[in-house]
């Protein structure tokens, strides 16, 4: 198990969407690195991945020295979340797809 620094590895709901549908719905979402300057030289930076539909973090990347959620299933998994939890966004593809909708 990991910890907030280090989270391990991002499990997919099988039952809901595949890697491969999740990441053509999140390919499709505006998304924008912001970074804001904490004190001087590289360990005194912050950059937030944001929604560019509402400027929400999506997630934090890095804060000082402190590298986060750095992997892309990191980001992926960051991009959906905000997707379901700020634009109640459905990741039931498969049941759309099958209903036409």
């Amino acid at each position: 198990m990991g910890s907030a620094r280090d989270p391990g590895a991002v499990a997919w709901p099988d039952k809901m969407i595949t890697q491969a549908e999740a990441f053509a719905k999140a390919a499709k979402w505006p998304v924008y690195v912001d970074w804001e300057s904490l004190g001087t030289g590289v360990n005194g930076i912050e950059v937030t991945l944001r929604c560019g539909k509402c400027t929400g973090s999506c997630g934090q990347l890095r804060r000082g020295g402190a590298v986060y959620n750095g992997s892309l299933d990191e980001m992926l998994s960051m991009v959906l979340r905000h997707m379901v939890q700020a634009h109640d966004v459905a990741l039931n593809t498969r049941e759309a797809s099958a209903s036409g909708t």
